[in-house]
């Protein structure tokens, strides 16, 4: 993803969208105050997740999400077992993409927990080495309130994780943003043999 045409284009909808907040610079597009029921019937809120979804496809982005539902597992989980999981999904099928696209991809996330940070990253970087992936073999950790990718990727986990959970209300966005897949039709499978997406439902 082209991240500086991405953050400052970005930066000028949340102007756009939002100009009593001030500098975008200065404050995190959240999920609760765009996707909340209520908050979701502002049209400033869909304006904006639209314009987000317009930037995506000019860009010639890939939306990825990787998805747990918790509804089906035999017992809790916590996120030290689940985060290594999602990652690893994530990067066996980023990783077709980026060997069609014939580029190095590299993982960026928020930065929240040291601790489970290091292991996620051990984790990621021992699946892409001993699977010669075309990835970097680190996860890059970033604050979401200086970056715009990060904080859009964060309002698509959560359409995501609310659409899995039953809310009809975000179900078509959910389609919407699964439909951006960039300009490469891919068809193929992953190093395991299973056929790439860029939904990967993990449970």
């Amino acid at each position: 993803m082209a991240a500086s045409p991405f953050h400052r284009r970005v930066a000028g909808a949340k102007s756009r969208f939002y100009p009593d907040r001030g500098d975008p610079a200065t404050w995190e597009v959240k999920a609760k105050r765009t996707l909340a029921p209520n908050a979701w019937k502002r049209s400033k809120n869909r304006q904006f997740l639209a314009e987000a979804m317009r930037i995506l496809g000019d860009l010639d982005c890939t939306v990825y999400t990787v998805s747990i539902d918790k509804r089906r597992l035999m017992h809790p989980m916590e996120l030290q077992t689940t985060m290594p999981l999602q990652l690893q999904g994530l990067v066996e099928h980023f990783s077709v993409e980026c060997a069609t696209r014939h580029e190095t991809g590299f993982i960026v996330s928020d930065w929240s927990n040291q601790d489970l940070h290091a292991h996620a990253s051990s984790s990621v970087g021992s699946f892409v080495i001993s699977r010669r992936l075309p990835l970097h073999p680190t996860i890059y950790y970033a604050n979401s309130l200086n970056s715009h990718p990060i904080q859009v990727a964060d309002l698509i986990a959560a359409v995501r994780r609310r659409a899995i959970e039953g809310d009809t209300n975000l179900e078509p966005l959910d389609n919407q943003l699964a439909a951006i897949t960039g300009s490469h039709r891919i068809a193929a499978t992953t190093h395991t043999g299973r056929r790439y997406t860029n939904r990967i439902v993990l449970i």
